[in-house]
């Protein structure tokens, strides 16, 4: 089950500066797993945490917030599917970066 939150583009000019260049680096993880799944279907790239990352990224810059099931059901109807445990971990990891600048995550590249 998805999560029902909202995530909201922070304030900070600073913060959304480093946010897009998590969107960069986001959308650099997912070209590369589009040239693995080559063979496949490239658009699961984006039914992954990466994936889930860049998109949930790119709605706060189009709308300045994201509701995290009506993007699901989006993803759904784009896709076909969507993972939910990496979906929410991927919602959860956005919104911290937009409350905290990150401060609550144990690992990853941070802001």
């Amino acid at each position: 089950m998805i999560k029902p939150f909202k995530i909201t583009l922070p304030e900070n000019i600073k913060l959304q500066n480093k946010l897009k260049k998590k969107l960069s680096e986001y959308e650099k993880r997912v070209g590369k797993l589009k040239k693995k799944l080559y063979m496949n279907n490239p658009e699961l790239s984006y039914n992954s945490i990466p994936g889930f990352k860049a998109l949930i990224t790119k709605r706060l810059y189009l709308r300045g917030e994201v509701e995290t099931q009506e993007l699901a059901k989006e993803i759904i109807e784009e896709y076909g599917r969507v993972d939910n445990d990496e979906f929410n971990a991927a919602a959860s990891v956005i919104n911290d970066y937009c409350e905290t600048g990150g401060k609550k995550l144990k690992k990853g590249t941070g802001l």
